[in-house]
C-alpha cells in the first residue's frame, strides 16, 4: 500500500507501541506518536486511523469531533487496544468508538487489522466526499430555481420554517432571518378560511403531496396568488419530518382566468339572451292567437279548451325563464366542498320524485378530499344529471339508478380531481342524438323539457376545467345512459371581489 495517510499512536506500552509502529510502516503509512497532555485538535489533522489505549480514547475522541476543525470534514476512525482475549465490546464501554485492536498478537495480524480499518475508512471518507459534493449541488440548485422554495419541520410543534430560498426572499420580501421558527400562515395575514387551505390541510393531515392556489401577502401588504406544491419528506421508518414547499407566483395567470371566465360567461348570457328571446317568440305568438280564437268562441267550454293551451304555453315559457334565471343566480365565491356532500343534497331533493318514478338508487362514495368550485353551479350540474336519469327511467316505469364517486386521474391532461358517475337504466338517448344533447334548446323529452340543462351544465363544467363524457345504447336488448363528470381539486382559483 502506497503512502497515502498517517496513522497515529497514543501508546504508554512500549511493547505494543513497537509492534503498531511496525506494522504501519509495513503498510507503506507514516506513524505519529501522539503525546494526548499536550494535544491540540490540529494535532489529530490529516490522520485517517488512531489506536490508541482506553485511558487516552475519550480526550482523542473529542479533540476529533471538535467544532473548531471545520477545514477537514473526516474525522479519523478511532481502534481502541483491548486484551487479546476481550471479545464483547460493547460490555467494555466502547460504544463511542469504530472498533478494537487486540494486542498482543503477530506483527501480520495487527497490519492486517490496520488495514481493515483503512479500507473501511477511505471507504466511509469517498461516500461522504461524495455527499458533501452532491449536497453543495443541491444547493445551488435551490439557490438558482426561480421558484420559491420552503422546508418546514412537521416533527415540531405547529411545523415551523427551517429553510427558504433567495427566490422566495425575492417573491415575498422576508428573509430567512425573518421566517425562520415561525409556520408559514403569516403569510395569509389572517385569511386563514381560503378554499385552497382546506385542500393544504388535508393533506398534511394525510401525509400527501398537494398543488393548491392560496393568496398569499408580501411583505409590503401586497396580495399575490401562490401555486404551492407540497410534498412530504419521509425518514426510513416511513414518518413525514419535513415538508418542502415550491412556490409560484401566479398572479398574472389567476387575474387572465379570472377575466376569461367573465367574458366567457358574458358571451354565454349574450347567446342565452339571444336563444331565449327566439324559443319564447314561438309561445308568445301562440298564446296571442289561442287567446284571440278563446275571446271569439261561440261557447264557453270551447273557450276554456283554448284558454288551457294558453296555460300550456306559459308554463313553457316560465319553464325556460326559470331555468336560464337559476344559471345566474350563483354562490360568487368558489368553496371547498366534498362532491359526495353536494350528492346526497341532490338524492334527498329528487328522493320523492324518484319514489313515484319507481326508481332504485345505489350508491358508491370514495371520496376524502374536498374540491374548490362554485358549489351552486356544481349542485346544479348534479341536480340536472339525476332529473335526466329519473326522467328517462318514469317512461319505462322505473329502474336503477348508480350514483358514484371516486378519486382518480384524468388521463388526458394528467390533473388529479374527482369524478362523478350517473349512470341509469333508462330508454337511453339515440346515437344520433348524442352529438347534439350540448346544443342550447335542443331535448329529447320533446315539449316536457327546455332543452337547456345539458347545455347550461356543459358551460359549467367548462368554465371549471373540467368535462364531461357521455355513453348511451337504446336498443331493445341493453339500454341506459352513463354520464362521467370530471372535476380537478381546484377548478377554480378565486372571482374578483
Amino acid at each position: 500500500m502506497s503512502e497515502t495517510g498517517q496513522i497515529g499512536i497514543a501508546c504508554d506500552d512500549a511493547t505494543h507501541r513497537r509492534l503498531l509502529d511496525s506494522a504501519t510502516v509495513h503498510l507503506g503509512m507514516k506513524p505519529v506518536l501522539l503525546e494526548t497532555a499536550s494535544l491540540t485538535h490540529e494535532g489529530v489533522a490529516g490522520l485517517e486511523v488512531i489506536v490508541t489505549e482506553r485511558v487516552h480514547a475519550d480526550a482523542l475522541v473529542r479533540l476529533s469531533r471538535s467544532p473548531e476543525r471545520v477545514d477537514d470534514p473526516y474525522r479519523p476512525a478511532i481502534l481502541v487496544i483491548t486484551a487479546a482475549d476481550t471479545v464483547n465490546f460493547e460490555a467494555e464501554g466502547h460504544e463511542a468508538f469504530d472498533g478494537v485492536m487486540p494486542l498482543p498478537q503477530s506483527p501480520a495480524a495487527v497490519a492486517s487489522l490496520l488495514s481493515i480499518a483503512l479500507y473501511a475508512h477511505r471507504a466511509f471518507a469517498r461516500r461522504f466526499e461524495n455527499a458533501l459534493e452532491e449536497l453543495h449541488m443541491n444547493r445551488q440548485i435551490f439557490h438558482s430555481v426561480t421558484n420559491g422554495i420552503s422546508v418546514a419541520n412537521a416533527t415540531l410543534p405547529d411545523m415551523p420554517l427551517s429553510y427558504v430560498n433567495p427566490a422566495f426572499e425575492v417573491m415575498t420580501g422576508y428573509s430567512l432571518e425573518d421566517v425562520m421558527g415561525k409556520n408559514c400562515r403569516f403569510l395569509q395575514h389572517g385569511e386563514t378560511d381560503q378554499p385552497g387551505l382546506v385542500l393544504i390541510r388535508e393533506a398534511i393531515r394525510d401525509g400527501r403531496e398537494v398543488v393548491a392556489t392560496i393568496r398569499n401577502y408580501r411583505r409590503d401588504g401586497k396580495p399575490f396568488w401562490n401555486e404551492l406544491t407540497l410534498s412530504p419528506i419521509r425518514d426510513r421508518e416511513g414518518k413525514v419530518v419535513q415538508f418542502v414547499g415550491i412556490q409560484a407566483d401566479v398572479t398574472e395567470r389567476v387575474e387572465i382566468e379570472n377575466a376569461l371566465r367573465e367574458s366567457e360567461k358574458l358571451a354565454v348570457a349574450g347567446r342565452l339572451a339571444a336563444s331565449i328571446a327566439h324559443e319564447i317568440n314561438n309561445p308568445l305568438e301562440s298564446v296571442t292567437n289561442l287567446v284571440y280564437i278563446a275571446d271569439h268562441s261561440e261557447t264557453l267550454e270551447e273557450a276554456k279548451r283554448y284558454l288551457q293551451q294558453v296555460d300550456g304555453e306559459l308554463r313553457r315559457i316560465k319553464l325556460i325563464t326559470s331555468q336560464s334565471l337559476r344559471f345566474y343566480k350563483q354562490s360568487t365565491r368558489p368553496q371547498a366542498v366534498l362532491l359526495s356532500d353536494l350528492v346526497s343534497v341532490a338524492l334527498d331533493m329528487a328522493d320523492a320524485r324518484m319514489s313515484t318514478a319507481n326508481v332504485r338508487v345505489e350508491r358508491r362514495d370514495r371520496l376524502h378530499r374536498h374540491i374548490v368550485c362554485m358549489e351552486s353551479e356544481i349542485r346544479q350540474v348534479i341536480n340536472n344529471l339525476i332529473g335526466n336519469a329519473t326522467d328517462a327511467m318514469r317512461v319505462q316505469g322505473g329502474g336503477r339508478l348508480l350514483v358514484r364517486t371516486q378519486e382518480g386521474t384524468e388521463r388526458a391532461s394528467g390533473r388529479d380531481g374527482v369524478f362523478l358517475t350517473v349512470a341509469d337504466t333508462g330508454t337511453g338517448i339515440p346515437r344520433a342524438a348524442l352529438r347534439d344533447i350540448y346544443r342550447a334548446f335542443y331535448s329529447t323529452k320533446g315539449i316536457q323539457g327546455t332543452g337547456l340543462g345539458l347545455w347550461i351544465s356543459s358551460e359549467i363544467v367548462g368554465r371549471h376545467y373540467g368535462r364531461m363524457f357521455v355513453r348511451s345504447n337504446d336498443s331493445n336488448a341493453a339500454h341506459g345512459t352513463i354520464f362521467r363528470l370530471f372535476l380537478p381539486f381546484q377548478g377554480v382559483t378565486a372571482l374578483p371581489d
